[in-house]
């Protein structure tokens, strides 16, 4: 199974400028755990609830800009990879998330959700 034929489209976006409070609130509305993060409209890395409880409330501020707090560098995949291939990658990375990029578009997000939600619809062999 290719990862895009299991990623989630809609992949929500924040400007690297944009106050760390606004992001926050975007992932609470949207009941999110990420936003990907971009850097003159080109994608430059992603916030995520880890990056909020281990950088942010330990030594910053939440009118701070996101950008200081974003995971870099971003860990891409094209939407040809396996499923397994994609989950290998997470799992060496030690990431809960993978940005689905297509030449120099970003398709989609791929999470530990989708991949617990593909293995129990169908189990992948090993």
């Amino acid at each position: 199974m290719k990862i895009g034929e299991v990623m989630i489209k809609d992949v929500v976006s924040a400007d690297y400028k944009t106050p760390v409070i606004e992001v926050c609130k975007i992932m609470g509305e949207r009941r999110i755990g990420s936003v990907l993060i971009t850097k003159g409209e080109k994608p430059y890395g992603i916030f995520t609830e880890r990056d909020l409880l281990s950088k942010v409330l330990l030594e910053g501020n939440l009118d701070d800009e996101v950008g200081k707090y974003t995971s870099t560098p971003l860990i891409t995949v094209s939407p040809d990879y396996s499923v397994k291939e994609s989950a290998r990658i997470m799992t060496d990375m030690r990431i809960k998330r993978l940005v689905i990029i297509e030449g120099d578009e970003v398709r989609g997000i791929f999470t530990a959700a989708n991949l617990a939600e593909v293995c129990a619809r169908s189990p992948l062999k090993f």
